[in-house]
C-alpha cells in the first residue's frame, strides 16, 4: 500500500500500488503517473509537486520508481520569474526538453506576453503545448489585441494543436478586440480543416465581428469555396449581413468570386437583399464590372431594375462606372434604359458626365432618349457641355441632341460651355450658327469695330428664339441679365476665343 500524505500529516489518498501501476499506460515514469494522479485530486500541475519518501527523507524523480510506504507531497510556489524570453523561445522552437526542465523549477507557464502557449500553438509545437497543458497553462490567455491560443491555431492551420487545446476546453468562440473567433479566421484563411473541426466542437457559425461579418461572409469575401460548403451544410445563416448590410452574396458578387455566389444561390440566399443605401448583389457587381457574376445573378432572376435609395439602377451604374460589357448585358435583359435617379438622372446623363462614350453609344443604339432631362432641366448634352466631354457632346450631336434646349435657369449646352471654359466643346456646339445670332446672343461683342450691338428689341427676339422656356416663363430679367453679364461670366481667355471663332465681317 502507498499512502500519499500532506505537509501537515493529512492522508490525502491511500493506493494500492500494484493495481495502480497495472492501469497505466506502458512506457509511463510511476512517479510522473502519480503525480499526474495527484494533479486531478488537488488540482496543482506535477511540475510544482515534490515526492519525499518519509523512511529515506528522498524526494523521488519524476522518472523514478515507486515502493510501498508513506510519501509525503509537497506544492511548491512559482519561482521567481527569470527571462521568460527564454521559455518563448524555447517553445516556439519546440524544444521540449528546455521547457520541461524550466516548468520544473518550477516557472510561471503563462508567463510573459504573448505566452509560450501562443508561441507553440502558433508555431504547430504539439509536445510543448501539451506540456504548458499539463503545467495548467490558461488555455484562453490572449493577447492585447485579444487573440488566444486557439484562434492563432486557426489562423495558421495548425490543426493538432487546435485538436488539442479543444480537448483542453479552451474557448472555441472567445473572439479578438474586433470580433474575430477561430471559426472566422479559419474560413477567412481557408484552413478547411480547422475549420471542420471547430464546428465538430460546436463553434457559432454566425457569430459576427464588430462590424457584423459572419464566417461565411468572409469565405464569400475570400473566395473560400469549400469553408463556404463546409459552414452551409453546418446551416449558417446564409442572408446574414454585416451593419451596412452587405450579405455573403454581395460581398461575393462585389469581389466577383463567382463560384462562391453560384453556390449561395444553390443555397437560396436572397438574390436582392440590399445594403442599406440600397444597392443589390446585381447593382454592386454592375458598379465593379463583374460580369460573369452579374450574368449568373440575371440567370437567377434577379430584378435588373432595383433601385437603390437615390434612385440609381444596375445599368445607370454601370454606365456610371463605364462598365460597358455589364451594361451590354442589363440591356440584353431589357433593363430599363431611362430609368432615372430621384433628381432625373438617366443612364445616359451620368455617362455623359463621366465622359463615358463608349457606353454612351451603346445606350444611344439601344434607343435610350438622347434629351431626358433633370429635375433642373440639364440635358445629357448640357452636363456633357460643363464637364467638357467633348467626345460624348459630339455623339449625342450626331444623334440629333438638342443643342438648343435650355436649364430651368434658360442656360443653353452653349451658354455652359462658355460659363466652364471649355473652348472646344463650345466650338462645336458654336458650328452652323450664324454670326449675327452669336453677335446678339453675347450682346454686341465688338469685333474689330465690325459688330454693332443689338437694339432693346432686337436682342429681346432673339433672346426669345434662344430661350423659348424662359420667354414662355415670361422671363424678362433674365433676358436682362444674360444681355449685361453673359460677357463677364465669360473668362476672358474664352472672348478671345470666341473672337477667332468669327470671320471678317
Amino acid at each position: 500500500m502507498l499512502r500519499i500524505q500532506t505537509v501537515s500529516g493529512e492522508e490525502l489518498v491511500a493506493l494500492d500500488l500494484a493495481s495502480f501501476l497495472e492501469t497505466q499506460p506502458a512506457g509511463v515514469h510511476p512517479v510522473r503517473a502519480l503525480k499526474q494522479h495527484l494533479h486531478s485530486i488537488c488540482g496543482v500541475s506535477r511540475f510544482r509537486q515534490r515526492l519525499v519518501c518519509l523512511d529515506g527523507k528522498m524526494v523521488l524523480d519524476d522518472d523514478g520508481t515507486l515502493r510501498h510506504g508513506e510519501v509525503q507531497l509537497v506544492l511548491l510556489s512559482f519561482c521567481p520569474p527569470s527571462n521568460d524570453q527564454v521559455t518563448r523561445d524555447a517553445a516556439g522552437r519546440g524544444m521540449s526538453a528546455e521547457v520541461e526542465t524550466l516548468l520544473q523549477r518550477p516557472q510561471d507557464p503563462d508567463l510573459g506576453d504573448p505566452a509560450p502557449l501562443f508561441e507553440a500553438s502558433k508555431h504547430g509545437q504539439t509536445e510543448v503545448a501539451r506540456l504548458l497543458l499539463e503545467a495548467n497553462a490558461d488555455k484562453d490567455k490572449a493577447t492585447l489585441h485579444g487573440v488566444t491560443s486557439l484562434f492563432i491555431a486557426a489562423l495558421e492551420g495548425q490543426l493538432e494543436v487546435a485538436r488539442l487545446l479543444l480537448e483542453a476546453n479552451a474557448d472555441k468562440d472567445k473572439a479578438t478586440q474586433d470580433g474575430a473567433t477561430p471559426l472566422l479566421i479559419a474560413a477567412q484563411e481557408g484552413q478547411l480543416e480547422v475549420a471542420r473541426l471547430l464546428l465538430e466542437a460546436n463553434a457559432d457559425t454566425d457569430k459576427a465581428t464588430q462590424d457584423g461579418a459572419t464566417p461565411l461572409f468572409v469565405a464569400a469575401q475570400e473566395g473560400q469555396l469549400e469553408v463556404a460548403r463546409l459552414l452551409l451544410e453546418a446551416n449558417a445563416d446564409k442572408d446574414k449581413a454585416t451593419q451596412d448590410g452587405a450579405t455573403p452574396l454581395l460581398i461575393a458578387a462585389q469581389e466577383g468570386q463567382l463560384e462562391v455566389a453560384r453556390l449561395l444561390l444553390e443555397a437560396n440566399a436572397d438574390k436582392d437583399k440590399a445594403m442599406q443605401d440600397g444597392c443589390t448583389p446585381l447593382c454592386i457587381a454592375a458598379q465593379r464590372g463583374q460580369l460573369e457574376v452579374a450574368r449568373l445573378l440575371l440567370e437567377a432572376n434577379a430584378d435588373k431594375d432595383k433601385v437603390t435609395q437615390d434612385g440609381a439602377t444596375p445599368l445607370f451604374t454601370a454606365a456610371q462606372e463605364g462598365q460597358l460589357e455589364v451594361a451590354r448585358l442589363l440591356l440584353e435583359a431589357n433593363a430599363d434604359t431611362d430609368k432615372a435617379t430621384q433628381d432625373g438622372a438617366t443612364p445616359l446623363f451620368v455617362a455623359a458626365q463621366e465622359g463615358q462614350l463608349e457606353v454612351a453609344r451603346f445606350l444611344l443604339e439601344a434607343n435610350a432618349d438622347t434629351d431626358t432631362a433633370m429635375q433642373d432641366g440639364c440635358t445629357p448634352l448640357c452636363i456633357a457641355a460643363q464637364e467638357g466631354q467633348l467626345e460624348v457632346a459630339r455623339l449625342l450631336l450626331e444623334t440629333n441632341a438638342d443643342k438648343d434646349k435650355a436649364m430651368q435657369d434658360g442656360g443653353t449646352p452653349l451658354c455652359i460651355a462658355a460659363q466652364k471654359g471649355h473652348v472646344e466643346v463650345a466650338r462645336l456646339l458654336l458650328e452652323g450658327l450664324k454670326i449675327q445670332a452669336l453677335l446678339e446672343f453675347c450682346g454686341g461683342l465688338d469685333c474689330g469695330g465690325q459688330g454693332t450691338p443689338p437694339s432693346p428689341a432686337d436682342l429681346d427676339a432673339q433672346m426669345t428664339r434662344m430661350f423659348p422656356a424662359a420667354a414662355a416663363a415670361g422671363r424678362k430679367e433674365l433676358w436682362e441679365r444674360r444681355q449685361k453679364n453673359l460677357l463677364a461670366e465669360v473668362q476672358v481667355e474664352f472672348q478671345s476665343d470666341l473672337v477667332d471663332l468669327m470671320p471678317d465681317f
